[in-house]
């Protein structure tokens, strides 16, 4: 599929889910501005709100997963029967078939305000940028020493990190935050040589 057509289903996809959402995003390729992308990869943060666990409790739940069973049941998109991914924070959908018979994949990845900035950039890339950025210098990567990733977060001295923006990610692992299109691997590997001088 084309850039333009990609971006279009994006917004369609933002615009359905925004009143749910407390903030959402068009990431991956589509976001990086690849001129064919594979897929549509949004990044939410639900809004939370109170139901009715059982007959004695309230709890919070996401105001999203409401919001996707009745676009499932509008038959606006489905859930992909052939990649089953239908979690908590990570729901794969198809939506209309292009010219070609081939679906539009859309990922749906689900963030909070404390790793918003961790969750976009991961989600944004490209691979081989973020395995470069994920990794211990000892494993031919970047990441501070001090620094694991695990749950969703940065971990410093036993500590999840905040990054509510995708300027303190880059910032807590020592790198500049580059525009979207501009990421990739040999640009990050050039910056660590410069680095080192």
């Amino acid at each position: 599929m084309k850039w333009q057509q990609a971006w279009e289903i994006g917004m369609e996809v933002v615009e359905a889910m925004s009143p749910a959402c407390d903030r959402i995003m068009i990431a991956g390729s589509v976001r990086r501005a690849k001129l064919e992308p594979k897929d549509v990869e949004i990044v939410y943060i639900p809004r939370m709100r109170s139901e009715r666990l059982d007959l004695f409790s309230y709890g919070d739940v996401p105001a999203t997963e409401t919001l996707i069973r009745d676009l499932v049941n509008r038959s606006f998109w489905n859930f992909d029967e052939q990649v089953k991914r239908n979690g908590p924070l990570y729901k794969r959908m198809v939506q209309h078939p292009l010219a070609s018979g081939d679906p539009v994949v859309i990922e749906l990845f689900r963030a909070n305000h404390d790793n918003w900035g961790y969750i976009l950039a991961l989600r944004t890339g490209p691979g081989d940028f973020n395995k470069m950025w994920a990794a211990h210098s000892w494993d031919g990567g970047c990441l501070p020493a001090d620094v694991t990733l695990r749950d969703g977060y940065l971990w410093r001295g036993g500590k999840p990190l905040a990054t509510p923006s995708e300027g303190e990610f880059f910032a807590a692992i020592g790198l500049p935050c580059w525009q979207p299109e501009e990421r990739s691997a040999i640009r990050l590997a050039k910056f660590l040589v410069e680095a080192a001088r």
